[in-house]
């Protein structure tokens, strides 16, 4: 069989998103790496990982990555690989939203819609949140430091009462926003080179960690035994009371089973291991979109879980005595020590790196900063994508400004500024309410955005592999397929997605992700029954082949212009 060029792959690619009624609007440049690029670096096992370590650390000991960390692996694949047929049947920007609604009909795509969108505004404020901390700690705060100018993740710009509004690690979060919204409008090519560039990046840091630390590195001096259960926050000054008159609390006894410890540690895993649906969102960018963005997805939990697997070891095995990250008096002890699973700051991984290798350890935290940076650039990209599919059939208010896309640059820029400010304020309102709490902001607000984007997107994630299983129709378009194994594999998916929606809503250590998981269903069910019931009509179909051909025509005429005559 003859190999099809570029641009004859790029020709079939437009063919099948006019068969699904859309003009090629976005700018169809990325390979199949780049479409892997862009999952894995939303992944980024050097952001989850790294900025819940310490909240693994503090539920379950080294258990919660050297058995979390492969066990839920091991369901994630499955989710992958579930989600991945269903991609190559319906290559379209917007993923799951357009495949629910062609499998099942358009209320069904409405709610997956709606459920993906609220994770991907959590997934991009947990992310950067988690990047400006690190950045802080590792970059900025020292740099700073030189010029003798405080300034750190607790740093109050502004305060209500004794409740900080604006802090250093929020004040450092908008800055990355920002810029990270700039280069996401400047166009697809750039990102796509900024996620390839990130994969080497990750493997990098990675790889030189984890050499590094077995040459260089010191013995073990956490106390712990590898593999075993062992909570590491015995403070005593929190207690969580959980649904169903269940009262866990730490103290000198431990009052509950520490399976269910082991359970909770887990949401460090699971959170790293979100966002790979970023493959199916940028599939109208991709050539050969059909089968790169199956692979995409499931490749890029494939890898991660191996490079992860190895990164989390080589911490486990060298760890520093962690009494200053999690002391028995929380009461006196400096916050700018604590673990992140109270103040935030992802100071177990810095102390471990800087504990092994002095100068060196420092300088490879500033980079797993800078890859934290790239995941939050990814995170945008994706997010942008889905908010401008979801708009480009009124789905969402304001969708006549939010699907407009930038003649110049070719990207939904409009949806990208509009995730870039909703993210944000989602944080700021989630660091407020842990502030408001007694165990501090930062930490808190992590737990928030991390449980809330982790339910969502998983939640999202579910209907289209429940209804893979349980309808045909979308198989005779798929080119990615798992053959006999594909119903077992998505009961199983859907197995571990049913455990995670209960177990990361409850509302363990001031997360409020159950309150606000329940009281957006009922938002959404009001504004379900009060609007969209009656008026949204699902996918829309642009035009017949003519008009979807004149749309193009115009993008290019628009570009051609704006790039101005041809040199003599």
């Amino acid at each position: 069989m003859t190999q099809r060029s570029r641009e004859e792959a790029i020709q079939q690619d437009v063919r099948d998103l006019h068969s699904l009624g859309y003009a090629q609007e976005l700018f169809r440049s990325m390979g199949g790496f780049s479409n892997f690029a862009i999952s894995f670096s939303i992944i980024s096992i050097l952001t989850g990982a790294v900025i819940l370590y310490d909240y693994g650390l503090a539920w379950a000991g080294t258990a919660a990555s050297l058995i979390g960390w492969p066990l839920v692996t091991l369901f994630v694949l499955a989710i992958a690989a579930s989600m991945a047929e269903v991609a190559s049947a319906y290559p379209t920007a917007g993923g799951l939203y357009y495949w629910a609604s062609r499998m099942k009909g358009v209320a069904w795509g409405w709610w997956t819609a709606w459920l993906n969108l609220i994770g991907q505004f959590a997934i991009v404020a947990g992310i950067a949140y988690a990047a400006a901390q690190f950045l802080n700690v590792a970059i900025v705060s020292p740099v700073l430091s030189t010029f003798h100018i405080t300034y750190g993740n607790t740093t109050e710009f502004i305060k209500a009462g004794d409740v900080p509004i604006l802090t250093g690690a929020l004040v450092t979060m908008g800055v990355l926003l920002a810029i990270c919204l700039i280069l996401n409008i400047a166009g697809i090519n750039l990102v796509a080179l900024l996620n390839q560039v990130s994969v080497w990046w990750h493997i990098a840091i990675v790889a030189a960690v984890v050499i590094l630390v077995f040459l260089l590195g010191k013995p073990d001096q956490s106390g712990m035994t590898l593999f075993a259960v062992q909570p590491q926050d015995h403070g005593g000054s929190w207690a969580n009371s959980l649904p169903f008159g269940i009262n866990f609390s730490y103290g000198a006894a431990i009052t509950y089973p520490l399976f269910f410890a082991f359970m909770f540690s887990l949401l460090q895993a699971n959170w790293t291991y979100t966002g790979y649906d970023a493959s199916a969102h940028v599939a109208e960018e991709t050539i050969g979109a059909r089968v790169s963005s199956a692979w995409g997805i499931f490749l890029s939990v494939a890898v991660s879980a191996v490079v992860g697997y190895v990164f989390l070891f080589a911490l486990t095995t060298h760890l520093p005595n962690l009494s200053a990250l999690f002391p028995a008096d929380l009461a006196k002890a400096d916050p700018d020590k604590l673990s992140t699973y109270y103040f935030g700051g992802a100071y177990t991984v810095f102390e471990t790196l800087k504990y092994n290798l002095a100068t060196v350890g420092q300088l490879l935290g500033a980079g797993i900063a800078v890859a934290m940076s790239f995941c939050t650039l990814s995170s945008i990209a994706s997010a942008g994508r889905m908010l401008f599919a979801f708009s480009r059939d009124d789905g969402v208010p304001g969708s006549s400004w939010l699907k407009k896309v930038s003649h110049r640059y070719r990207t939904p820029a409009n949806s990208l500024v509009t995730i870039v400010v909703v993210a944000f304020l989602f944080t700021m309102a989630a660091f407020i309410v842990g502030a408001l709490g007694s165990a501090g902001g930062g930490g808190i607000a992590i737990a928030i955005v991390t449980a809330i984007s982790t339910i969502f997107l998983y939640a999202a994630y579910a209907v289209p592999i429940y209804l893979g299983l349980t309808t045909n129709g979308w198989r005779s378009e798929q080119v990615w397929s798992l053959g006999r194994w594909s119903r077992p594999v998505a009961i199983l998916a859907l197995a571990w997605i049913a455990v995670l929606l209960v177990l990361f809503s409850f509302p363990t250590s001031g997360n409020i992700s159950w309150p606000f998981m329940a009281g957006t269903v009922v938002l959404l069910l009001v504004y379900y029954f009060a609007w969209a019931r009656a008026r949204f009509k699902g996918p829309r179909v642009m035009g017949g082949e003519t008009e979807l051909t004149e749309i193009e025509r115009e993008f290019d005429a628009a570009a051609r212009e704006l790039e101005g005559p041809a040199p003599a």
